[in-house]
């Protein structure tokens, strides 16, 4: 690991270290939302399914294995996915079904939005991106370019690591309670170490957006309790399941829930 950890520090670029990353070390990412942190995918897929109309035009930025990208193709949707990691894209092509509008490129997030015409898209969906581009100025950049592929009235979705909870996260859900002592954060701060990926504070996500030109419609807490207590959550039946995700809805907006999660989900025009 400390080797591992060693080489994706060496790597300044952030599409090399991100690449990397999914191909050395996250080699099953197309499992990760679709198994034991289930909550974060259907949260994602409810509220794509409350604000998407009925055959809209998407692009889906870092799409991974096409974990969003698939159910809203098979919906009807018009789907463009990209992402930078080849199995990535050889596994969501070998997934798609006869008749799907999809189409997939092997591209990072920016070159594959500076390829299109402006305001081609009802919405885009920047999903992953944001944890892997290592600068500010990256980081807005995507977010501008993202903006311009909107028609009127469109929409643009992304999704931040909340850096507060990863210090919960990996000292109660963690190999090792002494994070909590030794941990890569600011202990006077509680700043995380952006590795291996870019953590964000609720008040550094809003003023990114709101920098890039953003209005934010919504903010979701995607996941809620998922990761910290994933092993009761991997023996729920599926009544169980059932029931929390509709409890999950009832919290998951409320702004006094917003920080109790690992991932948030933004709703952006």
């Amino acid at each position: 690991m400390d080797e591992l950890k060693n080489r994706l520090m060496s790597l300044e670029d952030s599409l090399e270290r991100a690449r990397a990353l999914y191909e050395e070390f996250f080699t099953r990412e197309d499992e990760r939302l679709s198994g034991s942190l289930w909550l974060e995918r259907m949260t994602t897929l409810h509220v794509l399914g409350q604000e998407l109309k009925p055959g809209s035009r998407v692009m889906d930025l870092g799409c991974g294995a096409g974990v969003y990208s698939l159910p809203l193709a098979k919906a009807g949707h018009s789907v463009l996915a990209a992402d930078l990691v080849p199995h990535h894209v050889e596994t969501l092509k070998g997934r798609a079904e006869p008749g799907m509008a999809l189409k997939v490129l092997c591209q990072d997030a920016q070159s594959a939005v500076d390829a299109q015409e402006d305001a081609g898209f009802d919405a885009v969906l920047c999903l992953g991106p944001m944890y892997h581009l290592r600068t500010r100025a990256e980081r807005l950049r995507l977010m501008v370019s993202c903006r311009r592929l909107l028609k009127p009235g469109g929409q643009l979705f992304v999704s931040f690591i909340n850096n507060d909870w990863v210090i919960a996260e990996m000292t109660l859900n963690g190999e090792d309670a002494a994070y909590i002592l030794e941990g890569d954060y600011d202990q006077s701060t509680f700043r995380c170490e952006d590795f291996p990926f870019v953590f964000h504070t609720l008040d550094q996500a809003d003023a990114e957006l709101r920098d890039a030109g953003l209005v934010v419609a919504r903010r979701v807490n995607a996941d809620g309790l998922n990761e910290i207590m994933s092993e009761k959550f991997s023996v729920f039946t599926p009544g169980q399941r059932a029931a929390w995700f509709r409890y999950h809805l009832y919290l998951c907006e409320q702004p006094q829930h917003l920080g109790a999660c690992n991932h948030w989900l933004y709703v952006c025009r």
